[in-house]
């Protein structure tokens, strides 16, 4: 998403509100039920792309485990390294999100909330083993997609040359999704005016007014993962002046702040880590697949989101579920794009796995630009902070490999 397009957003969820405070004191519902249904059609468009999205992005990284488990000791370390971090960020939004309560104070159910699925831990488990794949992907069953997409992927890490035409078939998939991905986000204006329209037509101005407090929570969250998580682990894991060390890379942090796109950024973050004195078989490795999987802030985003949409419907999730938050926003951001928006394309997944309605989203809208910015600026720090961590770690098992081969060889040598 350009600057330009995001301006468009902006604009044409300002000409929403406006528009729905009008309609409403005029009287003209049919306007306002025409206005909603733009809203409505882009929802469902976001919810049809969701299922090809993840299932055919989860898919590929599985099966891509093959080239990491070639490089061995590095490509787990860097796996290790990103998922731990993106499970740290979502813990993070979750524990903020629970403490500050952005989303309660007011409520977008007229009436009585609407009632999530109950989660039961037995239901839960055998929901995650579909009897029948094809009714449960229809049925948006979330825990089954991923499932089905893991699977998929094991099965192609196994398969190997077999596999490599279903691999060519879900790469199209990939690709021709992330095609009508940027289309949606062409015509998103439309779609923000809809649901702004609808919006303030139904609640006023007040409904915006909790904004500033979600995205203060989004902003902490990020903060204290950016600023204070990452730059702990860069000091014990490894072993850098962790400020110092990102001083280096002031170019691509600036870069993703600006960009929003952890892809658009990856040559510049390239460039930074050899000046940086990255080893190039690291930061080769390490920061695409980061650029394509490593998405903390977005992780810690789409968490905070669900919660609070949840929160402004009047619905205290359970323990239960916000588990399930914690899984799918995890698994929502390794399968978003690294591209403008990308974690708010894969917002659905998290709202579906359990039952949030998904015209809550439409109050986040406005400002997702705005932290857009600031989560893709963590997703980068991450890799960044990843370089020197997974770096320290492959350097070290390098060298006690090569002294166990050492030590080897002279044994062999004295049998002889």
């Amino acid at each position: 998403m350009r600057h330009d397009a995001a301006v468009r957003i902006f604009v044409g969820f300002i000409v929403g509100v406006v528009a729905g405070l009008i309609f409403k004191a005029l009287d003209w519902q049919g306007f306002i039920e025409a206005s909603s249904l733009l809203g409505d059609l882009f929802l469902r468009a976001l919810r049809m792309i969701v299922t090809p999205l993840i299932f055919s992005s989860l898919s590929l990284s599985v099966a891509q485990l093959g080239d990491i488990a070639r490089l061995s000791r590095l490509g787990w370390w860097t796996v290790i390294y990103y998922l731990v971090t993106n499970a740290i960020a979502v813990t993070i939004g979750l524990t903020l999100v629970n403490l500050l309560q952005p989303g309660f104070g007011f409520t977008l159910a007229e009436g009585k909330p609407p009632e999530l699925p109950p989660l039961q831990l037995k239901t839960l488990i055998l929901n995650i083993v579909p009897a029948n794949p094809i009714e449960a992907l229809a049925k948006g069953e979330m825990l089954a997609l991923i499932f089905l997409a893991l699977l998929t992927g094991a099965v192609l890490l196994t398969a190997k040359e077999t596999g490599e035409p279903v691999q060519q078939l879900l790469r199209s998939v990939l690709g021709l999704t992330m095609i009508v991905v940027h289309w949606l986000l062409t015509v998103a204006p439309f779609g923000v005016f809809g649901l702004a329209v609808r919006l303030s037509a139904e609640f006023g101005l007040s409904v915006f007014l909790p904004l500033a407090k979600y995205a203060l929570t989004v902003v902490i969250g990020l903060a204290i993962h950016g600023l204070l998580v990452l730059p702990i682990l860069a000091r014990l894991f490894g072993q850098v002046s962790p400020f110092s060390y990102l001083r280096h890379f002031a170019p691509a942090l600036l870069t993703a702040f600006s960009t929003s796109s952890s892809s658009a950024t990856l040559p510049v973050t390239i460039e930074c880590a050899e000046q940086a004195g990255i080893r190039s078989e690291v930061r080769n490795f390490v920061l695409p697949l980061g650029a394509t999987i490593n998405m903390d802030g977005t992780a810690l985003y789409e968490a905070v989101a669900a919660c609070f949409v949840a929160q402004a419907y009047g619905i205290q999730l359970s323990i239960p579920q916000q588990l399930l938050v914690f899984i799918t926003a995890n698994l929502a951001a390794i399968g978003a794009a690294g591209i403008p928006a990308g974690g708010l394309v894969t917002m659905p997944f998290v709202f579906q796995s359990v039952g949030l309605p998904l015209k809550g989203m439409a109050i986040i809208l406005p400002i997702d630009r705005f932290l857009d910015m600031f989560r893709t600026t963590v997703n980068v720090m991450g890799d960044i902070v990843g370089c020197s961590v997974v770096q320290r770690f492959f350097v070290r098992a390098n060298a006690i490999g090569e002294t166990e081969v050492g030590s080897c060889s002279e044994g062999e040598g004295a049998k002889l």
